[in-house]
């Protein structure tokens, strides 16, 4: 049978269950990708569903749908769309052709587009024709959608537009030539479509709509960050409402229950005002239009909302009608403050407290552009209806007595007197506005005395003992909602008996909100909504506010933590503001010396932050020093880097160790304590984590459990629970469920543990607990040990913070230490496309270790031998740096070694100086030139730093980079999907493309690692390299060229079977080239090369057909966007194609017109090459053929040079290495002509190109941005050269 199954709007999970169960049952599952597309990638739907997925493309579906259709009539086939099957018309023929083939057919329908619009609050009735909007070119703009419009605008119906998407589109150059090449995804916006319809009208003419007219933009609708936004046609224009997909309503004749309707009168047009939330809460517009509004507002008026951040908007009312004055009344603005008091008060006391100058100019700039005769008004608030207020209070004190009469009535009269001065409203809701619009600007007399009581309570007229009867049970349900979602405010007993205690309620509420007022002026909006019995709301209309509350607090209160630049250059740390705490305590006083937890606490005067002192790193450790007290902390991070040693490599585990001595020379009593917090494990607040806590593998799972032998090792296990554990087990720990397994969100795995472990080792005491961070932390500041105890409230890490930590107590010593393995486990770590299918690979850990248990014993015990192998690379490495420059003299030395700064370090105007080769150069750190020579004002090098030891301090940091970029996995084994019987001899390495688009094994990332490989070892090329070579020579990859990656997002290295990855193929297939030829360069491995020979002349083939001229095609810098012709991306080709010659000379010996081919072909093009890309004056080459004016750099002829090519010429590099000063700035040398950043990579590869003076330009200049510029980022490949060294 045919299935055609819809998947509804937005992700993975919006199929029904019986679309679900058909599809894990389905022999073949197809997905049509091309009139709509999911917000997930196809690896998600995959992970999730449990099966392959085929993307069906518009040629299979409407050309080739023989092959959908095949078997179909024995076996089931489900054909997946995005929203209802019939949404399109392509659908209803392909069941139509299965009927003709007698085919069965079933529909699983879903929500669409078509029915989800009616989220913006338009209703369905009135929508006429839905249009298909397409993407304009400079020939073709069909308007055949303007007559359907104008036909629904005529009749007063909305017109719902769907916007074009461009999947696996060919150019015409490529459609003419039949070659199967294809542009980018693109995707119609909002704004791109209301701009298209404005050019349509302007050329027509006949008023079907203009500028004005009202629409409604929708963005990523049904997904949870969707957005929407209304507006005129030319507002929307320029509105940017984020990624795809989106859809536009232009709007025809609206319904009442359509409009924007307010029960306020006199709120005057173009009247600015401010912090209305105080006073008319229901006027606000939602967050989403808001946010729409001020994005336009700061385009159309940057220099005035600079200066008013928290402009607010509510919808305008036409003060002569009850009716919107649709459709083009402009909106208020808001930018003033509110006065609130709790009885009369004189207003001009208070009418320019808090209001800077700079303020009032912006709000009488926006007033000028906006409404130019308006004035600048104040506005008061009245909460509750004085009649219903004055009939309340006198059922009060009918029953109260009259001990609040005289008070009461005195009020009363008060409020008639100045009721005149109030607009009473439509519908007598809570608040209503008066606004002074006689045109006053600051400074102006004249000011009104105005009433602003804001509640009515024990504040304001004092409590009665009983609410009136209509109040009671609607007041009961609002407590009820209350005590539901902040159990901590009230007390069961009180909400327990309407009839009196709920007045504490009643009265705290007001209180406690008030307090909280004074920092978080949102709350307000819970407090009036509560003291307004007049138009009651009941349960659920309370819950929606307290949610709306409850959402925003989130942001508000956010647990961010804040460190130091220094604890930054960590390598592991985690997404979501996740927490550690880590604190030495000395004679009883705690120092923290990282993390924040202290500022959850009240101050505490046994707690001091520890005095940061140095930081040092090398290729193994990052070390931080503090002064505690009487002692001196040292935090050692040991990331370890041992390329030649696959199984340590492989363990995905790190070690911090922290030790103290005594700086006295006495003996202190002596504490450590840390704690992880669950965020380093959920990529959201809202998820419940679970969490265990094991002595050895053995689950400790009692409250007050004694602590076992000093060697035993405890591991905190923490998971993301929005899976659940199954019955599958690895050894004797469980692992999550299937549907969750390799998805990842925000960058955080939704599978696997995250692991915290530690040991007694030589301490006295060694304890362990976890619970609410604010309790664990707190015991321990009061009595500097644990309890004991696992918390088994399992909970998400937003709630009552849960700490996982540990306390070693060692009595009186002089120095101590303590130990800590931290790190994120998943198992399996790999999903991947092989020839038995698509199956989860194993880390090559359990190949060498067994469970997780032992690797993690091993892990912690292999400390010492940890360290010698990693100061035995750290050494070699500092050895090999020394040998390159010995020419120079230069030395290496450790980084912490202390030396006098250079004089211009610390100078703020120019200063001209002699470096330490005696040339003269001039600096002015407030431009963004750098070290200029005096003479003709090249760049030079940064002075009186060794270019030695600037080039270790970027080695370093590259080779642990590198590596932790990488993982190993067991190959799979034939017909076993768990691949762990039998031992692999090789692995395969899988590569995430970190801080970019998360791809798996992307060619253009491995191939700048190709060196570090090629120097620590070379099979780790060739462990990266196999993955890729397996999936293109099985037949899973259609092009001719190369692959650009092996899957859309880590860990999915299943490949792109439909051929649509990142378009590169002159990019990809000369790195493969290169990197093969490399690998067996620096092996002698010609099997090697012989086993890959023919897919390598495939790649060969491509690029003598398309590298002279490769058209406009994407580099790696792809981040630049496409450019015809680049001149360092034809260059790559031309030596791609002379290492294919030294390829052909090994694996074609026998015959040697191969080779001579290749390299007769490459000498061409390099001739024909210069030709285009010199600059005429021959003092560079250009960015891209024939552009005079532009430059970039050459860094693709570097493999030349380090493969012995004989294809460029010394004089291009000598042309190249000239021509750098001249355009250097002082972090480095652009990229290109285009902009004024730079890459790391690239930049040392042109570096390793150039002579020696030019080399140490590039070389300092790097180190140079490493040591002057903040960042929170890791060593980044992309940077800017001037200013501050930002990132782009």
């Amino acid at each position: 049978m045919l299935y055609l199954v819809g998947l509804g709007l937005a992700d993975e999970t919006d199929i029904t269950v019986k679309g679900l169960n058909i599809v894990k049952q389905a022999h073949r599952v197809y997905l049509e990708a091309y009139t709509s597309i999911l917000m997930v990638d196809k690896d998600k739907l995959e992970a999730y569903y449990d099966r392959p997925i085929i993307v069906a493309d518009r040629e299979m579906v409407e050309s080739n749908d023989d092959d959908i259709l095949a078997r179909a009539d024995i076996e089931d086939v489900a054909f997946l769309v995005v929203g209802d099957p019939f949404g399109a018309t392509t659908h209803s023929d392909l069941v139509l052709r299965a009927r003709q083939l007698h085919i069965p057919t079933q529909i699983i329908h879903n929500a669409s587009v078509m029915s989800a619009v009616g989220a913006t609050g338009l209703q369905l009735y009135n929508f006429g024709q839905t249009i298909s909007m397409v993407f304009f070119t400079d020939t073709w703009k069909p308007s055949s959608f303007y007559d359907r419009v104008k036909e629904n605008r005529q009749i007063g119906l909305h017109t719902l537009m769907l916007l074009d998407i461009k999947v696996k589109e060919q150019s015409e150059e490529n459609l003419a030539r039949g070659r199967k090449i294809f542009e980018p995804p693109r995707f119609m916006t909002a704004g791109q479509c209301a701009a298209q319809m404005l050019e349509i009208e302007e050329d027509r003419g006949e008023g079907a709509y203009d500028p004005g007219s009202l629409a409604v933009a929708v963005a990523r609708l049904g997904a949870p960050d969707q957005q929407m936004a209304a507006g005129t046609l030319k507002q929307i224009s320029v509105t940017d409402l984020g990624a795809p997909l989106h859809s536009l309503v232009l709007l025809g004749k609206a319904h009442d229950m359509e409009r924007f309707k307010w029960s306020r009168c006199d709120v005057r047009i173009h009247t600015i005002i401010q912090e209305v939330d105080d006073a008319a809460p229901n006027n606000l517009m939602s967050g989403d239009s808001e946010w729409a509004m001020r994005e336009n507002f700061s385009k159309l008026y940057p220099d005035a909302m600079e200066h008013l951040p928290h402009l607010r908007f509510i919808e305008p009312l036409n003060p002569n009608t009850e009716k919107f004055a649709y459709p083009a009344e402009p909106y208020v603005f808001i930018c003033d403050v509110v006065v609130r008091s709790e009885d009369y008060i004189d207003i001009t006391k208070e009418m320019a407290k808090g209001i800077t100058q700079a303020e009032w100019d912006a709000m009488a700039e926006l007033r000028d552009a906006i409404a130019k005769d308006e004035g600048i008004g104040w506005y008061a608030v009245h909460n509750g209806d004085l009649e219903l207020a004055k009939q309340e209070r006198e059922a009060w004190d009918e029953e109260d007595g009259v001990e609040e009469t005289n008070g009461v009535a005195h009020r009363i009269e008060e409020e008639q007197k100045m009721e005149g001065k109030f607009s009473r409203g439509l519908n007598d809701r809570i608040a209503q506005l008066h606004v002074n619009n006689a045109g006053l600007e600051q400074g102006d007399q004249g000011w009104s005395k105005i009433v602003a009581h804001p509640f009515r309570s024990a504040a304001t007229h004092g409590l009665p003992r009983k609410l009136p009867e209509a109040m009671r049970d609607d007041w009961t349900h609002r407590t009820r909602c209350l005590q539901q979602s902040y159990p901590g405010l009230f007390s069961s007993s009180a909400a327990s008996d309407p009839s009196g205690s709920e007045i504490a309620i009643y009265k705290r509420m007001v209180i406690y909100f008030l307090e909280w007022n004074t920092e978080y002026e949102w709350c307000h909006f819970l407090v009036m909504d509560f003291t307004d019995p007049g138009t009651p709301r009941g349960w659920e209309g309370v819950c929606r506010s307290l949610t709306v509350i409850k959402t925003r607090s989130a942001s508000l209160l956010d647990l961010a933590v804040h460190i130091s630049d220094a604890q930054l250059t960590l390598l592991f740390c985690s997404p979501n503001g996740d927490d550690y705490q880590l604190l030495v305590t000395v004679d009883g006083i705690s120092y923290e010396y990282l993390g924040t937890g202290s500022t959850t606490l009240p101050k505490l005067s046994n707690l001091l932050p520890a005095k940061p002192l140095t930081v040092t790193y090398d290729s193994q450790y990052s070390n931080f020093t503090f002064a505690a007290g009487p002692v001196e902390i040292t935090a050692s991070f040991l990331s370890s880097v041992l390329p030649t040693d696959l199984c340590r490599t492989s363990v995905p585990l790190s070690y911090l160790t922290t030790s103290v001595r005594s700086t006295d020379a006495a003996s202190h009593d002596i504490q450590f304590y840390s704690d992880v917090n669950a965020a380093w494990v959920a990529s959201e607040n809202n998820v419940t984590i679970q969490w265990e806590l094991y002595e050895g593998s053995n689950m400790i799972n009692a409250s007050g459990d004694v602590v076992g032998d000093p060697s035993s090792i405890y591991s905190w296990f923490v998971c993301d629970c929005i899976c659940w554990r199954n019955s599958l087990t690895y050894g004797r720990f469980f692992y999550l469920q299937q549907a969750y397994e390799f998805a990842e969100e925000m960058d955080v795995a939704l599978w696997g543990n995250f692991t915290y472990s530690s040991s007694p080792m030589d301490a006295q005491n060694f304890s362990f607990n976890s619970g609410f961070s604010g309790n664990v932390r707190y015991q321990y500041y009061m009595q500097h040990s644990l309890q004991g105890i696992v918390d088994s409230d399992y909970r998400p890490f937003a709630t009552r913070e849960p700490v996982f930590a540990y306390s070693h107590d060692f009595g009186s010593v002089s120095s101590a230490s303590v130990r800590y393995s931290i790190g994120s486990v998943q198992q399996p770590i790999v999903r991947y496309l092989a020839s038995e299918g698509v199956v989860p690979l194993q880390p090559w850990w359990a190949q060498c270790y067994g469970d997780i248990h032992q690797m993690i014993d091993f892990h912690f015990n292999d400390f010492e031998q940890t360290q010698v192998l990693a100061a035995r690379f750290e050494t070699q490495l500092k050895a090999d740096v020394d040998d390159y420059y010995c020419a120079n003299m230069a030395m290496v030395f450790s980084n912490s070694t202390s030396s006098t700064s250079p004089p211009w370090v610390n100078t703020t105007q120019g200063y001209n100086g002699t470096d330490e080769y005696g040339n003269h150069y001039i600096f002015d750190s407030g431009n963004g030139y750098g070290f200029l020579d005096p003479q003709n004002f090249t760049g030079i090098a940064v002075p009186d730093v060794q270019e030695a030891e600037a080039y270790y301090s970027i080695v370093a940091l590259s080779a642990r980079q590198i590596m932790g970029a990488y993982t190993l996995a067991i190959p799979p084994s034939s017909g076993a999907s768990s691949n762990l019987s039998g031992n692999a001899t090789d692995p395969l390495m899988f590569q995430k493309e970190i801080s970019s688009n998360g791809n798996t094994n992307t060619v253009d990332v491995m191939f700048p690692a190709m060196p570090f490989f090629l120097y620590a070892n070379p099979d780790l090329l060739r462990y990266n390299m196999e993955p890729l070579y397996q999936n293109q020579e099985g037949g899973f990859y259609p092009n001719e060229y190369s692959m650009h990656d092996l899957g859309s997002h880590y860990p999915n290295a299943t490949g792109h079977v439909e051929g649509n990855d990142e378009y590169m193929p002159v990019e990809e297939s000369g790195n493969m080239i290169l990197m093969s030829y490399a690998y067996y360069k620096f092996t002698s491995n010609t099997s090697y090369l012989l086993a890959h020979y023919p897919k390598l002349q495939q790649f060969a083939s491509y690029l003598l057909d398309f590298t002279l001229t490769p058209g406009n095609q994407l580099s790696t810098d792809d981040f630049a966007g496409r450019l015809a012709n680049q001149t360092n991306l034809a260059i790559k080709g031309i030596v791609g194609i002379a290492a294919m010659a030294e390829i052909a000379r090994i694996c074609s010996a026998d015959d040697p017109s191969v080779a001579a081919s290749y390299a007769s072909t490459a000498a061409a093009y390099y001739t024909q090459w210069e030709t285009y890309a010199l600059d005429p004056a021959h003092t560079h080459t250009l960015l891209a053929y024939q552009w005079r004016s532009s430059y970039s750099l050459l860094y693709n002829i570097y493999p030349a040079l380090l493969l012995d090519l004989p294809i460029i010429p010394d004089s291009l590099y000598a042309l190249q290495s000239d021509f750098y000063p001249s355009v250097s700035q002082a972090f480095g040398v652009p990229l290109d002509s285009r902009h004024s950043y730079t890459k790391s990579d690239e930049s040392m590869w042109a570096a390793a190109t150039c002579d020696p003076e030019t080399r140490r330009l590039f070389v300092n200049g790097l180190a140079y941005w490493l040591n002057v510029t903040s960042t929170d980022r890791a060593f980044s490949d992309l940077f800017e050269t001037v200013g501050e060294g930002g990132y782009p």
